[in-house]
């Protein structure tokens, strides 16, 4: 992957998580304020490590000599978790991201650091997208209005 490709998907990566941190802290306050503060937590954690991810990719641009793009790509918004939860699988599966990271890192052969950066975010990336899907599941087994109680505080 040449120097150019790299920080054209560093920025393209940047701009995908600072966008969706934004979404992230906007569920947040929409969950707390139906008092679901425990669901609400899970949303402050996922946006504050996107935001940990976009600010990462940011700095390796700048490390490796690019120049970081501002930019905003639009997120779709939700006031029913399940319907938060059910986007976040679809999205999964359609947009293959941990494949993809996984297909990136693979190419970072001259690039340690970078590769290890990309590795860093297969494996948050994994991580959530096992939640979501243990989530999703525990809707299936107790139903939506149990799922909801065990959110509450």
């Amino acid at each position: 992957m040449t120097n150019e490709e790299k920080i054209t998907m560093l920025n393209t990566y940047a701009k995908a998580w600072y966008s969706s941190s934004q979404a992230y802290y906007i569920h947040e306050a929409v969950f707390r304020a139906q008092g679901f503060g425990k669901f609400a937590d899970r949303c402050k954690e996922e946006g504050d490590e996107e935001l940990e991810e976009a600010k990462n990719c940011t700095a390796r641009i700048v490390a490796i000599g690019g120049k970081p793009e501002i930019g905003y790509i639009e997120q779709p918004l939700f006031d029913e978790i399940k319907d938060l939860l059910q986007d976040w699988h679809d999205g999964f599966i359609e947009q293959r991201g941990v494949e993809e990271l996984e297909r990136i890192a693979s190419e970072l052969t001259d690039d340690s650091i970078t590769r290890k950066l990309v590795e860093s975010f297969v494996e948050c990336e994994a991580e959530h997208r096992e939640w979501v899907s243990q989530h999703l599941g525990i809707i299936n087994r107790i139903g939506y209005e149990n799922y909801l109680i065990e959110q509450l505080g």
